[in-house]
Parts: structure tokens; C-alpha cells; sequence
């Protein structure tokens, strides 16, 4: 019923678009306008943009800085360094990951325009309207069948259990991550590609470059900061992300999501803070780079 939803909604949206593309044909782009208010306009301008930030970040994150700091002496220890280490190179992995996909796909829809392009990659965006208990069980059920179809073959006719190369493996992980979060590399990359004019491609193709070297020499200098984007935001994401982990992670592994989502279920919350904080932490530099390219990319900024 959920997986009906989420198609339906996505068909509406694909829908009210229909086959509507856009491409820059100009380089020169005009400064947003800016407004200085005064008075009680600004007074609720102020509230209208602090409020959020104190009831959704500001409190939350001294409350969890208060308990980190009660805690921290038996807390950090050299098995929550290793809960970091595995959740920064999970987020690292899956963002360089999710962005040279996103790059093979953008860009193989812009050499090649046509239905099933198009339509796979729909197919692709929809895994980020889905939810992560749902992705991890639909990664699961497939995989664990083929770990179990190989182990029985070997069983048989080698005497050997492969055990659960899969299902068991990070490879599940980064799987689910994917399905997950590529949608989000994909649609920064394709934001960036529409920037780039179709004329560059054909003057490129008259040197005699392959659609690679466009890619790689012409393509991916104008794109630096959309192909930063979409690598931040992945990380972010993957960062914080539990259900599919929390299922899919193999035995002995674990994130510094799971790790504060099994203290806070075991009700020892001043506990979990530490690994909470940390997630805030680390995801707050991604955040700051973000912010920064998106306003320096802005005329006038």
C-alpha cells in the first residue's frame, strides 16, 4: 500500500511536468533582489526565521551538548572512535558512489534522449520517496534468496558454505543506500548538466572528443560545485540514516545512528547524546560547505 502511494504521488508530479525540459542558453545570470525591512516587519522576519532554528536545532543540540558532557568521560571510548570511522566511511563511500552513478545516468540521458532512458531513470528517482524499513526488506528478501540458492549449489557439489555474501555483507548496505539516495545525486548532476549549453557538446565533438573526454575535460570543470552538491548531501543523509542500516548491517557492525537509536530504546538517553551529538557534528561541516557554494554561486552574494 505504501509502494502505491508513493508511485501515485510520483506519477501526478511526473505528470504536471509531462515532457517539460530546461536548458541555460546564457551564462550571464541577474543578482536576486533584496529587501531591508524595518520595524515590526523585520521583528517578525526575525522571529519567522530564529524560531525554527532555536525549537529545531538550537535547543535539541545544547540539550544533547549537556548530557555529551555528563557522559562523555565512559562514553568515548575507543569503540564509539570505531563507531565514527564506520559511519564516515559508509557516508564517504556512498556519496562518491551515488554521485559517478549519478554522473553515468545524467549524462546517458543527455547523449541519448529517449523513453527508456527517461523512464529508468524515473524508475531510479523514486527510491527517495520510499521509506528506509521498506527499501532495506525489499533488499533483503532477493538477496538473502540468492546467498541461499549459491550456498546450497556449493553445499552440494563442493562440500563449502558461502555463508551470506550478500544479505550479510556492507554490499546490502551500500545497496539500499543507493536505491535510496541516488535520486538526490541525480537530480543535482541533472541541474548542472542543464546549465552547461548543448552547443559546448557539438563544439567539443568537432575537436574530435569522445563522449568521455566531454565528460571528463569540459563537462565536469563547469560542474564542480553541483557534483559537490550532490556528494554533501548524500553524505548527510547517509549519515544519519537508521532503519535500512539497522537492518541490513552485518553482525558486529554499527553506526553511530544505530548505536544511539539502541541506547535511546534502552531508555539510557543521556547515553545516546554522545553518538547523537557527533552525527550533528559531522553533518554540520557538509552543511556549512553546502550553504557556501550555494551562496557564492549566486550573483551578487
Amino acid at each position: 500500500i505504501l509502494l502505491m502511494f508513493v508511485f501515485v504521488l510520483v506519477v501526478i508530479e511526473r505528470w504536471s511536468r509531462k515532457q517539460s525540459r530546461y536548458h541555460h542558453t546564457s551564462n550571464r545570470y541577474s543578482a536576486l533582489p533584496q529587501y531591508r525591512l524595518v520595524g515590526y516587519h523585520a521583528g517578525l522576519a526575525f522571529c519567522a526565521c530564529f524560531i525554527p532554528l532555536l525549537l529545531g536545532f538550537l535547543l535539541p543540540a545544547y540539550q544533547l551538548a549537556t548530557w555529551a558532557l555528563e557522559t562523555y568521560a565512559y562514553m568515548i571510548d575507543i569503540s564509539f572512535v570505531k563507531l565514527t570511522l564506520h559511519s564516515i566511511s559508509l557516508a564517504l563511500g556512498a556519496a562518491a558512489l551515488a554521485v559517478v552513478l549519478a554522473l553515468f545516468l545524467a549524462y546517458g540521458k543527455r547523449l541519448f534522449s529517449s523513453n527508456t532512458v527517461a523512464t529508468s531513470i524515473r524508475v531510479v528517482a523514486t527510491g527517495y520517496a520510499i521509506p528506509g524499513t521498506v527499501v532495506a526488506v525489499g533488499v533483503i528478501i532477493p538477496f538473502a534468496w540468492i546467498d541461499n540458492s549459491l550456498d546450497s549449489v556449493m553445499r552440494e557439489h563442493f562440500g563449502y558454505s558461502t555463508g551470506l555474501l550478500l544479505s550479510g555483507s556492507l554490499f546490502a548496505v551500500m545497496f539500499a543506500y543507493m536505491v535510496r539516495f541516488l535520486a538526490v545525486s541525480i537530480q543535482s548532476v541533472e541541474s548542472g548538466l542543464s546549465k552547461i549549453k548543448l552547443s559546448m557538446d557539438d563544439a567539443a565533438r568537432s575537436l574530435a572528443y569522445t563522449p568521455v573526454e566531454i565528460l571528463m575535460k569540459v563537462h565536469l570543470p563547469l560542474m564542480k560545485g553541483t557534483v559537490l552538491t550532490a556528494f554533501l548531501i548524500v553524505f548527510v543523509d547517509v549519515m544519519k540514516e537508521l532503519p535500512a542500516t539497522l537492518i541490513l548491517r552485518p553482525f558486529n557492525f554499527n553506526t553511530l545512528a544505530v548505536r544511539a537509536f539502541e541506547l535511546a530504546s534502552d531508555e539510557r538517553l543521556a547515553d545516546s547524546s554522545t553518538a547523537a551529538l557527533m552525527i550533528v557534528v559531522v553533518g554540520l561541516v557538509p552543511v556549512i560547505l553546502l550553504s557556501h557554494s550555494i551562496s557564492a554561486s549566486r550573483v551578487g552574494s
